[in-house]
């Protein structure tokens, strides 16, 4: 790994060569005045003394005065207007006017199958370009880097382990029961993992939102659609680029366990009285004396380990990238290749990414073009546990082992070689050993992608396109492990105890998965302007997709020397094999037709028609079809006075349409599949095959309309901007499993059917004030979102739970708590409930004198899995070559449990992995203001609001400071750009929320904290 501290001293041997390089030359003032095409002055805008840093801003009334000489260059800009240069004149005032620049004020967005300027979009649609603040971050992934980004976009990160922390994204709130994840596109194809993309290769990423921008995706754009557009070199001259960050890394907040052994016996203790005379308990006096007494002069056999310190580390990533870029008006390319490598916060818990990208254009001739874009990416993940320091696979029978990681342990011996196990009398012998776990039970994973896309685009005559395009995505992964034999040691009696993590005849496990999709459009796209003030745009494409799975698996026992991990070093006696693959189809019709009449009358029509091999004939085919309207009103004559003043452009969008989603149906859900199944025959047992499921030939797509307001404002020469929307979508015939009569449920799987309605609400507004004021620029970002869902519809029986009709979608349903007993007069005070002092009472909400389920109480207005509000604050500052960035992100709305393997008041007589708040925290008569109940009390692990807290947060996401080189001293060196800069994520964060993050998912395995990393880093252009 890089050393830090040398990469540190070479940043500061830098800076005096940035502070000395300077010479003085004489200066003279030129002064002047700025104007629009109309003469009307232009604040703010910016006069830059070409090839130097020496720049001054217009003032009200357009003036400016700059100290430059006779021979230079004057660069002038402002938002919303072309730059241009002017050669200085020396004592004579110039006026400079500056054209409206189109471009800007009417930027292309990406959208399916093809570009809109943003002034005609009707859809709605959320856009960012990927800068150097976004590729500055230390980010492993992309997904993680769009929290706070975008509004309508929510990006959850609930863990920070190594090569599994990427983030569930969402767009605008729950849009089914099933999977809610967005359709990935990039550069055209379907289905790519965001997460192994290199972020220095992406130039823009697009979000749809609303049925209008998103219905040419038809049957999978339900939840919104993530467009991400790649490099490519085109109109750009040839330059080399660099790019590297190194970050140490942190956890944000992780639990305090106990490194005291004699302590944790003793509250042993303390829980066993409330029902144990002294005589009886499991742990003697004796043994906590001995402990306290040997545990300072043996810790080999009366250890008091600090497991936090032995599997934890301090986490480091390293981000390297080179890429080439250049083009003319006949050939464009872009070539980058990436390396990241991430330590995880747990020993042994490594991610090792490659990349590697050409984006190719030719022009054949004027109206022909071919390109590919080819990336490849390959990756080596090394883990312990699913989900690093646990595993919720209930076949992982140490899965929720941490919580048993007692302080009595001797994690190793180096000496003995031997990992150790439990010693205390009494102890119970399962006790754990995360470290042994966490160093020879480890998996490996090795995985490569190929993704290619080929094209052809030829231009039949002005107006009419025709492009043909293919494109493949293949992957292989092989994953292996082969534990180490290895058994807990007692160090005390020096034998080995009863705990075997892995056994003598240890084997080695392989499997290997392969697959890939095959994509295939063909589209006509036709555009032309009528009689000056009329556009019609058509669009017509053909799609057919393609997927194919397959994975294979072996395993033998019994390796001939535990150093081996290949299958045929180790014997055939017990061995398995396993394999199977599976594939599907998609073809597709879509359509789009675009009308402008006078640049302000909008209207759009899109459709889809799909049809899907996972559904039977009858219900393959499905029609999705959207339609929306816009008016640019700030283009009408009668409202040009407001347009040269305050406002300067105004659009209202509205739109309805249709959008389909199968994710919820197997690729084999509706054909029939056999069992093996045993028979009686002739009074002998014989195995045969019985149908295994029933099929439902009616079930179809999940079916989703969506109504889009939205109005879009730019105030200010453009300065200020915003950007509002209202949605509501409504997702009928959700997929789900149906209820079978107890007689057929034993023989027979229950089809799915359609069987809810899910419906959502939600507002939006993004708000951005951007300004340029002589060398001085700044920008500010406020982006929002609230979202609610109710279930509308639901076939079958819903007793009381999180899940109920006019109820949102998992909705915090509790009983609700009057506080910690203090004294038995508390306890008489309330309705019976088998408590005593230290406990926690519950309130009888409906009088009845019983606590019971029907004491709980609804809160509708918090959802126990997602927050129903999101925003983020996104600042950037540049003067003279330093800058600075913020991101502030947060959410509001969600509520959910602390109750965990890690905070039970109500452990068991032996094996528990205490923390310190076990021993400050609980109540007792000598300390009655303590935050928890008491030890092993009645009822205090109930889901009451004791337990509930508010997961609302506000989160330093980001911050960067850089420093660039100035242009006379880039243009010695030869050189187009020096950047250095710190960064540092995750920061700080604001929340009431007890556990380890706000973000988590809040379940009894919350234990994987996120990380906040500090990093330094360069970029550098040639």
């Amino acid at each position: 790994m890089v050393n830090i501290r040398q990469f540190l001293r070479l940043l500061l041997l830098c800076f005096p060569v940035v502070v000395f390089v300077y010479s003085a030359r004489a200066q003279g003032n030129v002064t002047g005045k700025v104007v629009d095409a109309e003469g009307i002055p232009i604040e703010g805008a910016t006069v830059l003394v070409k090839g130097t840093t020496v720049s001054a801003g217009t003032d009200a009334e357009g003036q400016f005065s700059i100290a430059a000489q006779p021979d230079d260059w004057l660069v002038i800009s402002s938002v919303g207007y072309k730059i241009q240069e002017v050669q200085a004149i020396a004592g004579t005032p110039i006026t400079i006017t500056l054209e409206s620049d189109e471009q800007i004020l009417d930027q292309v967005v990406v959208v399916g199958y093809g570009t809109q300027r943003k002034a005609n979009v009707t859809g709605s649609i959320a856009t960012l370009t990927v800068d150097e603040k976004m590729t500055s971050r230390s980010l492993s992934n992309v997904s993680s880097g769009l929290a706070g980004m975008l509004p309508g976009l929510a990006a959850n990160q609930s863990r920070g382990m190594a090569g599994n922390n990427n983030a569930n994204l969402m767009i605008r709130g729950l849009g089914t029961v099933n999977n809610s994840s967005p359709l990935i596109v990039v550069d055209g194809m379907p289905d790519v993992d965001i997460n192994r993309l290199n972020m220095n290769d992406i130039e823009s990423i697009s979000v749809l939102k609303d049925a209008t921008s998103s219905s040419v995706y038809g049957s999978r754009a339900a939840n919104g659609v993530i467009l991400i557009t790649t490099k490519s070199g085109r109109g750009k001259e040839a330059s080399i680029t660099f790019n590297s960050t190194v970050a140490m890394q942190r956890p944000t907040k992780s639990f305090s366990f106990m490194a005291d052994y004699p302590r944790a016996l003793t509250l042993h203790q303390l829980s066993q009285r409330v029902n144990t005379l002294d005589a009886n308990l499991l742990f003697k006096n004796g043994t906590i004396d001995q402990w306290m007494a040997l545990g300072m002069i043996d810790p080999l056999r009366y250890p008091n380990t600090d497991w936090w310190d032995i599997i934890l580390r301090d986490g480091a990533i390293q981000n390297y990238n080179l890429s080439a870029t250049g083009g003319n008006d006949r050939s464009s390319f872009f070539f980058s290749g990436g390396m990241m490598d991430e330590k995880g916060l747990q020993i042994n818990n490594d991610y090792t990414r490659y990349n590697a990208r050409l984006n190719y254009d030719y022009k054949i001739r004027d109206n022909i073009n071919i390109g590919a874009r080819i990336q490849g990416n390959w990756s080596k993940y090394t883990y312990a546990l699913e989900e690093g320091f646990t595993d919720d696979n209930a076949s992982n029978t140490a899965g929720f082992d941490l919580q048993y990681a007692i302080a009595g342990i001797t994690p190793y011996d180096p000496v003995s070689g031997y990992y150790g196990g439990v010693m205390a009398y009494n102890e119970d012998p399962q006790a754990y050993n995360p470290y042994t776990v966490y160093q020879n039970m480890l998996n490996r994973n090795n995985r490569q992608e190929t993704n290619a896309n080929v094209f052809l685009e030829w231009e039949f005559f002005e107006g009419l396109k025709a492009k043909v395009d293919g494109s493949l995505n293949y992957y292989n992964q092989f994953s292996w492990s082969a534990n180490m034999p290895n058994t807990a040691y007692n160090f005390q009696g020096n034998r080995f105890g009863s705990r075997v993590y892995v056994g003598n005849n240890a084997g080695v496990s392989n499997a290997t998965a392969t697959g890939y999709k095959t994509l295939l459009n063909a589209q006509l796209n036709y555009n032309k302007t009528i009689a000056q003030n009329h556009r019609i745009g058509a669009l017509f494409v053909f799609s057919e997709e393609f997927w194919y799975d397959r994975v294979q698996s072996g395993s033998r026992n019994d390796r001939l020397h535990p150093s081996l991990h290949e299958i045929d070093a180790a014997l055939t006696d017990i061995q398995t094999a396993g394999g199977n693959s599976n594939n599907e189809g998609l073809r597709s019709f879509i359509g789009r037709l675009n009308y402008q009449a006078f640049d302000r009358y909008l209207f759009e029509f899109n459709f889809r028609y799909d049809g899907s091999s996972k559904f039977l004939e009858g219900s393959r085919f499905g029609f999705f079809p959207s339609a929306a309207i816009g008016w640019r009103f700030t283009e009408e004559g009668f409202l040009s006075a407001l347009k040269n003043g305050v406002l300067n452009s105004g659009k209202l969008r509205a739109s309805y349409g249709g959008l389909g989603n199968n994710s919820g149906v197997g690729r084999y859900e509706q054909q029939p599949t056999l069992a093996s199944s045993p028979y009686i025959i002739g009074n002998q047992i014989s195995r045969g095959f019985v149908n295994r499921k029933m099929v439902n030939p009616l079930l179809s797509w999940e079916k989703t309309t969506v109504l889009n307001l939205g109005l879009d404002l730019g105030w200010l020469n453009n300065r200020l901007t915003s950007e509002l929307d209202y949605y509501d979508r409504l997702t009928t015939g959700m997929n789900r499993p149906s209820e079978m009569s107890i007689h057929l449920t034993g023989a027979y799987d229950a089809p799915r059917q359609n069987i809810g309605d899910l419906r959502n609400r939600g507002v939006e507004a993004n708000i951005t004030w951007a300004e340029t004021r002589g060398d001085f620029n700044y920008s500010i970002n406020l982006n929002g979102s609230y979202n609610t869902t109710v279930l509308e519809k639901w076939n079958e029986f819903l007793g009381r739970g999180t899940t109920f009709i006019g109820m949102p979608y998992h909705f915090v349903y509790t009983f609700e708590d009057i506080g910690i007993a203090q004294t038995w007069q508390d306890i008489y005070s309330n309705t019976p409930q088998g408590a005593s002092p230290g406990d926690i009472l519950r309130r009888d909400v409906n009088g009845d004198g019983r606590i019971d389920a029907n004491d709980r109480v609804a809160y509708p207005h918090s959802q126990l899995d997602m927050p129903t509000t999101n925003f983020a604050m996104n600042s950037a500052v540049a003067w003279r070559g330093i800058d600075l960035a913020i991101l502030l992100q947060g959410a509001a709305g969600r509520k959910n449990y602390w109750i965990n393997n890690y905070n039970n008041v109500n452990f068991g007589n032996s094996r528990y992995a205490s923390t310190w708040d076990h021993w400050y925290l609980p109540w007792s008569v000598e300390n009655r203001n303590g935050e928890w109940p008491r030890l092993a009390g009645n009822a205090n692990r109930e889901e009451t609001t004791f337990w509930l807290d508010d997961m609302s947060y506000l989160r330093l996401k980001n911050i960067q400071v850089g420093y660039s080189l100035p242009n006379n001293l880039l243009s010695r060196l030869r050189i187009r750009n020096f950047r250095v800069y710190l960064s540092a994520e995750n920061l700080l964060t604001f929340t009431s929320y007890r556990g380890v993050d706000p973000e988590s998912t809040a379940t009894r395995n919350d234990m994987y904290p996120l990380t906040k990393s500090y990093t330094v880093g360069l970029n550098l252009s040639l």
